[in-house]
């Protein structure tokens, strides 16, 4: 009988992407918004399927309701509590936006391997 030698294992170092909070003024105070973009957030995405060849009206709904998704788990996971306290829901897409695009949330990408 022959010894199988054991596989080696490489590991490989990814490096963190260094994205800082991000102060938010709003009302009389200053928030801070995490910069890390929680993997729920991805997820609630994936979980709203774009449908096969939609006309315009199946498009916008599907669009709609993504983007519901997401500012949900955003305002769940990201916004802290004492922000939630003061925070008006007519303004979270505005909060949402200037942190998704501190984030890069949505952009494309690249495949450097």
């Amino acid at each position: 009988m022959s010894q199988t030698e054991p596989t080696a294992i490489r590991a490989v170092t990814v490096r963190a992407k260094s994205r800082p909070p991000i102060g938010i003024d709003y009302a009389d105070g200053k928030y801070i918004l995490p910069g890390r973009i929680p993997p729920e957030i991805l997820t609630a995405q994936a979980q709203n399927k774009k449908p096969r060849n939609p006309d315009k009206k199946v498009q916008e709904q599907w669009q709609q309701e993504v983007g519901v998704a997401l500012v949900d788990k955003f305002y769940e996971l990201v916004v802290p509590e004492d922000f939630k306290a003061v925070l008006d829901l007519e303004d979270i897409d505005q909060v949402f936006e200037i942190w998704s695009e501190h984030v890069g949330l949505g952009e494309s990408k690249g495949s450097e391997n």
